[in-house]
């Protein structure tokens, strides 16, 4: 099944994924009784199948946290976590996420070929860590946290 493209005014979401982020977004609202409006009206909206623009950051919030925390899974099960990464990755968020992945992917593919000699981690704060890749004539340093991977160095010599 094709996924449904960004629209202008916001995501149109499929039959499948209506009810994962609906459930999750009021979820959601349950648990901000402060700030839950915007995520009564997702829900509402992802119901209906259209979310509009200035709805999508609260849609990237609560997929972003439903799949990270396994709520996701626990709500809706594997096919809620399916549908929710499905609809992450349409948002300017997923995009940016896949692009932090393609970049650290572009930046070990310098580490091709060579032998590697060092693999360490270390943590700067509470779950936020560095991974140091040492291998002939390339060392990588890549960041990892709750926000994505990142490349925080690369030298190749």
């Amino acid at each position: 099944m094709t996924a449904p493209a960004p629209t202008q005014a916001g995501l149109r979401l499929s039959p499948d994924e209506r009810d994962p982020v609906a459930l999750c977004a009021r979820a959601f609202a349950e648990v901000v009784p402060d700030r839950a409006e915007p995520y009564r009206q997702l829900a509402d909206a992802a119901a209906a199948g259209e979310v509009p623009g200035d709805l999508v950051p609260a849609l990237e919030r609560v997929c972003e946290l439903a799949l990270s925390t396994g709520r996701a899974r626990d709500l809706g099960r594997a096919e809620a976590e399916r549908a929710l990464a499905a609809v992450l990755a349409r948002t300017p968020r997923g995009a940016e996420l896949a692009r932090r992945v393609e970049e650290v992917n572009r930046a070990l593919s310098a580490l091709a070929g060579r032998r590697l000699r060092a693999v360490r981690v270390s943590q700067r704060l509470p779950g936020r860590c560095l991974l140091r890749l040492e291998a002939e004539g390339a060392t990588i340093t890549l960041g990892l946290h709750p926000e994505g991977v990142g490349v925080e160095s690369l030298e190749v010599s």
